[in-house]
């Protein structure tokens, strides 16, 4: 018993002399309202100085680094680590876990830290609209998503702007662009920053009873892959709003592709943001599976009626001559989604008809879908071309059907030079012409004896060919894919390699740009600048200031000529446009500043 009560003395005075390194958070509350900023803080006790890793947040969570302090108290330090935090989505919302290096000591912070956040309530009058058919669906029947947001306040006003689809990232959709809905060039286009991605939306403005209402609107084609019943989130737009600059709506510019820097964290002195949060209702879409009654057996997928018709030119050719068939196929509610079928996989084409691998997609026009393909006849006794078929499933008569063209009739005849082409014999039958697939090409005649001996292959020359071929080749391999082999090892050291190609390349576009406003060449020489940065430096592409630039760099090398690009950029975006700007003299000090630090920083 002595003996014992020895050791666990011995025990218990060693654990109090060695001090072990405790972690604890906190955070002003546990529960918060979506877009409401709190502070987030990692106390590391009895320690002098820590190592921490770089916490991300994710779409439902917005994180910026504040600070690192040391406090001394009662003779014990204490290193505390600051996070700005806020949350962009309702509902329970995890705070992640990051790995703390104390000595040589690591540390995890609790995986099990969540918050509550409540929506906030909407402006009077903002909303978000979400427009899905009010019917039963099919699998693989396209059908319009159409999204708006309506502003009783100025866009000129917000500062940054979150979009949440949840039927973007869907898995039972498929998600696919209108054709030519919109183009960059447009006056009314701007962009959005949605999570995982960005959409270009259209802007209006609208009046409703007497007041006017400035509008974003945009759309997409849906397409359904399983059946079932499907509940749908909410679309929701989070938004930071500071006031108008005091620009009247029609004189706006939507600054595409993008007027919101997306920083929910920005601070400017003297401006003071709002919140504001808009979403659309709960809606649940049920999608039906295709019946198997009456489905054709060549039914490839086609949802939706559609009309087809087949032209072709020539009609009376030699064997082996070209046949351009034009294929029109109309009526077809959504020609973005439609595929033509492979001819090269149906029989009635592949038995008399020779066609290259690669067909070209079809052109759009209105309902429209033009296709252009090739045939070459192999023998004399193709006299049709066949029907093309398309068999569909139309959901508004439940049932299938069938779109086909008419029969072509053809004239082969046989060839009126002699080639390759009539030399070919096949088959035990009577002898007749038969196109063969060669693809080598034509090869050159040769014209004497000696000239086919000097021709001859030997042995040795495939030993060496052999040696020779494989090390050349996977060199050749390997300084190809180089590249892409360090950006899926290393993506962050790739942008990096590649940022002042694409910064030259971008700069050459802002020099060569037409007849546009020394605006809008500053505002493609900041985004040029921005571009550089964030690739060479791992920042946000348009959400970093030039003051964390120079956090960033340290001093490293001197990058005071961008600070003007920078600020009055920001000027240009967001205060209107000044009485004079000397672009071609910034887009030269950009150059001769980049020029100099990227070898530094590299």
């Amino acid at each position: 018993m002595l003996a014992v009560a020895a050791v666990l003395m011995i025990v218990g005075v060693a654990s109090d002399a060695a001090p072990s390194t405790k972690l604890h958070t906190t955070m002003s509350a546990t529960s918060f309202f979506v877009g409401e900023e709190f502070i987030y803080e990692i106390l590391v006790s009895d320690a002098e100085q820590v190592k921490v890793e770089e916490l991300v947040g994710d779409g439902s969570l917005a994180v910026k680094w504040v600070e690192q302090i040391k406090v001394e108290h009662a003779g014990v330090s204490t290193v505390a680590l600051r996070y700005r935090m806020m949350p962009m989505r309702a509902g329970s919302v995890r705070i992640p876990s990051t790995s703390i290096q104390v000595g040589d000591q690591v540390e995890m912070t609790d995986d099990e830290v969540f918050i509550r956040v409540r929506q906030a309530e909407a402006y009077p009058g903002m909303a978000m609209m979400r427009e899905l058919p009010d019917r039963d669906l099919y699998v693989g029947e396209p059908f319009r998503a159409n999204y708006i947001w309506i502003s009783p306040l100025s866009l000129n006003g917000f500062r940054a702007v979150k979009l949440d689809l949840p039927l973007f990232h869907h898995q039972g959709f498929n998600m696919r662009n209108p054709h030519r809905w919109i183009a960059g060039d447009d006056k009314a286009a701007i962009g959005l920053p949605a999570a995982h991605t960005r959409v270009i939306g259209r802007y209006g403005t609208q009046d409703k009873e007497g007041k006017l209402l400035q509008t974003v609107s945009f759309t997409k084609i849906v397409i359904p892959v399983n059946p079932g019943e499907f509940s749908l989130a909410p679309a929701t737009l989070l938004a930071s709003y500071v006031g108008s600059s005091g620009k009247e709506a029609s004189g706006w510019k939507t600054h595409y592709p993008s007027y919101f820097n997306n920083d929910f964290f920005s601070l400017i002195e003297g401006e003071t943001y709002q919140k504001y949060v808009a979403a659309s209702k709960y809606r649940k879409l049920f999608v039906l599976p295709l019946p198997d009654a009456g489905k054709p057996h060549d039914f490839a997928g086609q949802v939706g009626s559609c009309r087809i018709t087949v032209t072709a030119s020539p009609t009376v050719i030699s064997a082996g001559d070209p046949i351009t068939l034009t294929i029109v196929v109309d009526g077809c509610a959504f020609p973005e989604v439609f595929d033509l079928p492979d001819f090269s996989r149906q029989l009635a084409f592949t038995r008399q008809f020779a066609m290259p691998p690669r067909q070209s997609t079809g052109r759009i026009e209105g309902t429209q879908k033009t296709y252009i393909r090739t045939l070459r006849p192999l023998g004399q006794d193709a006299t049709v071309i066949p029907a093309v078929r398309i068999p569909y499933f139309d959901p508004v008569a439940k049932a299938y059907g069938v779109a086909e063209s008419d029969p072509i009739p053809i004239t082969v005849k046989s060839a009126e030079i002699v080639t390759a082409f009539d030399a070919s014999i096949r088959g035990s039958g009577p002898l007749r012409n038969h196109i063969d697939k060669n693809p080598d090409g034509i090869r050159a005649n040769a014209v004497a004896l000696n000239a086919v001996d000097a021709r001859r292959w030997t042995g040795y020359h495939s030993l060496i060919l052999l040696l020779v071929i494989p090390p050349v080749g996977f060199l050749v391999f390997y300084r190809a894919t180089a590249q892409q082999r360090l950006a899926m090892r290393d993506p962050v050291t790739a942008r990096a390699i590649e940022a002042m190609k694409r910064f030259r390349r971008s700069i050459a576009q802002v020099s060569a740009a037409g007849e546009i406003s020394p605006a809008q060449k500053l505002g493609q020489l900041d985004d040029a600048v921005r571009s550089y940065v964030a690739d060479k430096l791992n920042l946000v592409r348009h959400a970093h200031t030039f003051e964390e630039l120079e956090e960033v760099i340290a001093g490293r090398v001197k990058i005071e000529p961008l600070r003007q690009i920078y600020t009055r950029a920001d000027y240009e975006k967001y205060r209107g446009a000044a009485s004079h700007l000397d672009v071609e003299a910034l887009i030269g000090q950009a150059q001769q500043c980049i020029k100099t630090i990227d070898p530094q920083l590299s």
